[in-house]
C-alpha cells in the first residue's frame, strides 16, 4: 500500500512538473505580428514649461536624433488622466529591439546627452528618480493587432491594463483571448464596413514589478490599447459591451484600465 502512494506521488509530482515546464516553453512573442523593445522614462514639468517651449524642444531633439548613427526610430509622449505621485508625464521610446536601444543610449550618453539635459531641465526633466535611479522602465512588446485604418489626426488615448498570470491562466489561455478578441474586432469591422486606427499590444516587462511607489501592484504583462479618439474609445467599449462574446473559462488577475493622453513625439523615419 505505501509503495502504491510513493509511486502515485511520483508519477503525480512528474505531471505537474511537466505542465510547468511545458507552461515555461511557450514564447507569446511566437505568435505576434510583430515586436519591438519599448521604454517608458518617467518625466517630471520644469518651471519653463509651456507649449510654446516644449515644441521648440521636440525640434531641436528630433534635429539632434537625425545626425545620430542609432537614433530611436519612433516616440509617444503620454499624459496620465489619472493624478499621480510618479511623474507628470511619460516620454516613450519605441525601439525595434534592445539591442538597437542600448546602442542608440550609448551614443546619445556619449554625445549630445550631457549639453541636452543641461539646456533642457528647465522645461522636462526625464528618466531621472529622487532615490538616484533610473526612471526608465523597458518593455517587450508584442503585437497582435494592427491598425486598419490611418490615424489622419495624431495622438489619441492609451490604455493600460496590467494583468497577472494565475494557477488556471497562463499563455496558452492569453493567446486563445487575443483569437477570440481578434475575432470579435474582425467581425466589427465588417458590421461597420470601415477599418479603424485602433490597435493593442502585449508588454512583457524588462524589469522586477511593482514599481516602487506605484498603485499597481506585481504583473506578468500589460495590456496596451491605443485609440485615436476619445470619442473612438467609448464607442468601442459601448459596442463591446454590448456584442462581445461573454468570457468563458479562467482568466486573469487585471488591474483597473489607467488611461493616458498621447501625442506622437517623432514618427518613423522612412
Amino acid at each position: 500500500m505505501l509503495k502504491n502512494k510513493i509511486i502515485a506521488f511520483v508519477l503525480i509530482s512528474i505531471f505537474a512538473i511537466s505542465c510547468a515546464e511545458e507552461r515555461r516553453e511557450i514564447d507569446i512573442a511566437q505568435s505576434a505580428l510583430d515586436t519591438a523593445y519599448v521604454e517608458y522614462l518617467f518625466c517630471d514639468f520644469g518651471p519653463d514649461i509651456s507649449q510654446e517651449s516644449f515644441a521648440e524642444l521636440l525640434v531641436e531633439w528630433n534635429d539632434i536624433l537625425d545626425g545620430l548613427e542609432t537614433a530611436v526610430p519612433m516616440s509617444v509622449g503620454l499624459v496620465p488622466r489619472t493624478e499621480t505621485d510618479l511623474y507628470d508625464g511619460m516620454w516613450t521610446l519605441v525601439w525595434e529591439s534592445k539591442e538597437q536601444a542600448n546602442k542608440g543610449w550609448k551614443e546619445w550618453i556619449e554625445g549630445p546627452a550631457e549639453a541636452w539635459t543641461e539646456k533642457t531641465s528647465n522645461i522636462i526633466s526625464c528618466g531621472a528618480s529622487d532615490n538616484g535611479e533610473e526612471a526608465n522602465y523597458g518593455f517587450d512588446v508584442n503585437v497582435y493587432r494592427t491598425a486598419t485604418a490611418q490615424d489622419t489626426d495624431p495622438g489619441g488615448v492609451v490604455g493600460f491594463m496590467f494583468c497577472s498570470y494565475t494557477d488556471s491562466f497562463g499563455e496558452a489561455e492569453l493567446l486563445d483571448g487575443l483569437d477570440t478578441y481578434n475575432n470579435w474586432l474582425n467581425a466589427a469591422q465588417e458590421s461597420s464596413g470601415s477599418g479603424s486606427p485602433y490597435f493593442y499590444t502585449i508588454h512583457v516587462p524588462d524589469f522586477e514589478t511593482p514599481i516602487a511607489g506605484s498603485s499597481v501592484g506585481p504583473y506578468d504583462y500589460a495590456f496596451h490599447h491605443f485609440w485615436d479618439s476619445e470619442e473612438s474609445r467609448e464607442l468601442g467599449n459601448r459596442m463591446f459591451a454590448e456584442t462581445a462574446p461573454s468570457a468563458e473559462g479562467p482568466q486573469p488577475d487585471c488591474s483597473e484600465m489607467l488611461l493616458f493622453d498621447s501625442s506622437p513625439f517623432r514618427t518613423p523615419q522612412i
